[in-house]
């Protein structure tokens, strides 16, 4: 059976092959996370209202009634100080996005890392951001089997059949554009995953596991069929978690390391312990592919920028009759028997 494309970004994903259990058209996930969603407190200032709707990558914020302090409530040593301050934060966001913007040229962004690295997320807050599509490959399998969690595919048909699902949404989803990806943490096991996702630009959220073991303990790892499996009845759940997430990131490294770009999910100050804040990260996250895409920018530049030595001695490249048997340009002369 032949796979049926992707009609358009915006119009629906219809799925042949593994994942053909529906026939409703699959479509991006709507209501990206607005920037204003992010959290209920920063550096005193309160956010107006959860999920109100904005311009892409400004904040609205209304001061809190102290006064901040005179250093803006900043964590001394902070490397990024400007993520505690939203109003700076937001500027900073439109002014990244800004120059990224015209160069990107609608080239997809795939998320890689690990479970409970905000790949969903920061996923939906960057497409918002960037006036893009989201995708969470995850999501998708889900809607194509009547909207089974993945826990329960998993059980169901094994986790060779998710794989063969996630690789098929991946290659189907790579050939378009302006399109924003969150993959599972085990995409990045099947090298041709790599083939189509290296089309774009590829982001793996870094974070280390023990912040990783709080977010999945705190979500319930009932959901992630990979370590309910370890988690006998009455164990500690967070330990039990993190075990499991190093030995899958210790398998798994050397496949995210393939990714373009890293950002670290390390939080600084108040979030030392939850990690970064979901705008943090995506602001790390579009600085990281403004450098890369600027780089790029430049080594084609360079690569223009030479010159052919001795150039001025070079004999003319017009054409100029043949010395060799008298043969002349105008087909007189010699003829070959």
């Amino acid at each position: 059976m032949s796979v049926s494309m992707i009609q358009r970004p915006g119009a629906g994903v219809a799925l042949a092959g593994p994942v053909q259990r529906s026939s409703a058209a699959l479509r991006p996930l709507a209501s990206p996370v607005p920037f204003t969603a992010h959290r209920a407190n920063v550096s005193g200032k309160r956010i107006l209202r959860q999920g109100a709707r904005a311009e892409p990558s400004r904040v609205v914020v209304v001061r809190a009634e102290q006064k901040a302090t005179e250093d803006g409530g900043v964590t001394p040593g902070h490397p990024y100080p400007w993520e505690e301050d939203f109003d700076l934060l937001g500027d900073k966001v439109k002014e990244v996005t800004d120059q990224l913007l015209p160069d990107l040229r609608g080239c997809n962004i795939w998320l890689v890392g690990m479970m409970g690295s905000g790949k969903s997320t920061v996923g939906k807050m960057l497409a918002n951001t960037l006036k893009y599509a989201f995708f969470d490959t995850d999501s998708v399998i889900e809607l194509a089997h009547d909207k089974k969690p993945v826990s329960q595919i998993f059980a169901e048909e094994g986790q060779d059949y998710f794989r063969q699902c996630e690789s098929q949404i991946i290659k189907e989803l790579s050939p378009y554009r302006n399109l924003v990806i969150a993959t599972g943490g085990g995409a990045v096991l099947k090298p041709q995953n790599w083939g189509y996702m290296h089309l774009g630009i590829v982001a793996w959220l870094n974070g280390d596991t023990e912040l990783l073991a709080r977010r999945v303990s705190k979500d319930g790892i009932e959901k992630r069929p990979l370590l309910a499996a370890d988690a006998p009845e009455g164990a500690d759940v967070q330990a039990v978690a993190k075990a499991k997430l190093d030995t899958l990131l210790e398998d798994r490294r050397k496949y995210y390391e393939n990714a373009d770009v890293v950002v670290t999910l390390e939080g600084y100050g108040k979030d030392l312990e939850g990690g970064a804040p979901t705008a943090a990260v995506m602001y790390r996250l579009l600085l990281a592919i403004n450098d890369k895409v600027q780089a790029k920018k430049r080594e084609q530049a360079d690569r223009m920028n030479f010159t052919i030595e001795g150039a001025d001695q070079l004999k003319t490249m017009r054409a100029v009759d043949s010395p060799a048997g008298g043969l002349q340009l105008d087909g007189s002369g010699p003829q070959a028997p």
